[in-house]
């Protein structure tokens, strides 16, 4: 199933947030254990700016698209789709190259065929994909590439479908995401602001 695109319309500023699946075992009022029993995975809610008549079409044409959450949407960070290294450059040359994942240890990866001088930071959001597999990581230690090759370590863990040889987006990067059920919400009334909710799932 081929995925779609978010509605081409304006949006308020929102950002990915990394849900963690831990359960906490107490005694008494004190935290005792910390248990992670499913893997993290990301949500956004987002928000549309004020919809004229026509764009309010648009985006009813999305929820209808979107099926419930049976159709994978495409998504790409609207506000945080720089490392921050490039704010206000965006045509930088670093980042015209996407990267090849050599290989994963743990939360860390080795990325080459990249620029040398590409620069990435804590905070900065990157995308690897896989066929059919787009998944967004939160960069935690960065550096600077030399030798066409950078070393970085990110959260969430890298799930098993992603493996060397994904290709690694620095610039726009995208993630697979669903609607999540019962979210999408619009008012009838002039200007409306739509808003829902878009989690994370492998594709």
């Amino acid at each position: 199933m081929t995925a779609i695109a978010l509605p081409a319309v304006g949006f308020q500023v929102a950002y990915p947030q990394l849900t963690e699946s831990v359960s906490v075992s107490r005694s008494g009022t004190r935290a005792m254990a910390f248990v992670e029993y499913a893997d993290s995975y990301w949500t956004i809610q987002m928000r549309t700016k004020p919809l004229k008549a026509s764009q309010r079409l648009l985006v009813e044409a999305f929820k209808d698209a979107c099926r419930g959450g049976l159709q994978t949407v495409l998504y790409t960070p609207k506000h945080m789709c720089l490392p921050r290294a490039y704010w206000g450059n965006p045509g930088a040359a670093a980042l015209a190259n996407a990267g090849n994942l050599v290989s994963i240890t743990g939360n860390s990866l080795v990325i080459n065929s990249v620029d040398n001088g590409l620069t990435l930071g804590p905070g900065d959001l990157i995308s690897a994909t896989n066929d059919d597999y787009n998944s967004l990581f939160r960069v935690q230690t960065g550096g600077v590439a030399s030798s066409n090759q950078i070393t970085v370590t990110v959260e969430p863990t890298v799930p098993s479908y992603l493996t060397a040889g994904a290709v690694i987006t620095f610039k726009n990067p995208v993630a697979n995401m669903r609607l999540y059920p019962g979210s999408f919400s619009i008012p009838d009334e002039p200007k409306p602001v739509a808003t829902f909710t878009l989690v994370e799932i492998p594709k």
